[in-house]
């Protein structure tokens, strides 16, 4: 897998829809899945999200293990549209948009992370995240997030209502 370096994720609102029907219907427990596009520069746009499956059974609404056949298909996807797999999202359930300890102490250097919090099986926010580079313990900070959602609902002021 080649690391995303872009300081800001875009989301076109059809891709950033597209995720949130993903997140939506996997409530009430976590779902995840991976993000898709082309890295270089200040900016990335988000140009396919690939639903995943939770492997995690005994604890599907606090934790979440994406298949690994899942990355190997979107890598192969994205393979052949010349892009790269640029990062992952998942959802927490009735919990706030940041990473959790657990989601800290299994991430990867260099991808960047959305998670979204779904409440009552509705989008409440998303947030983006990237670990910062060479810290022990981990420790993720938040990735600016552009582009959006279109319609009534979450549209806060870091998602603009259409990219540009």
């Amino acid at each position: 897998m080649n690391v995303a370096t872009a300081e800001e994720l875009l989301f076109p609102v059809e891709i950033f829809e597209r995720m949130t029907e993903f997140a939506e219907a996997a409530y009430p427990y976590e779902g995840c899945g991976v993000l898709v596009g082309k890295p270089g520069g200040v900016l990335v746009a988000v140009s396919e999200v690939v639903e995943g499956r939770n492997l995690v059974q005994d604890r599907r609404h606090d934790r979440y293990e994406l298949d690994p056949k899942d990355i190997i298909r979107a890598e192969r996807q994205a393979r052949e549209a010349g892009q790269e797999v640029i990062g992952f999202y998942h959802t927490h359930p009735d919990h706030p948009a940041r990473p959790s300890q657990f989601d800290t102490e299994r991430a990867w250097p260099g991808y960047r992370y959305v998670v979204i919090s779904v409440q009552g099986g509705r989008l409440a926010e998303a947030k983006a995240w990237r670990l910062v580079g060479g810290e022990v313990p981990n420790r993720f900070e938040e990735v600016p997030l552009k582009g959006g959602h279109r319609g009534p609902g979450y549209n806060p002021a870091g998602l603009v209502a259409e990219a540009p």
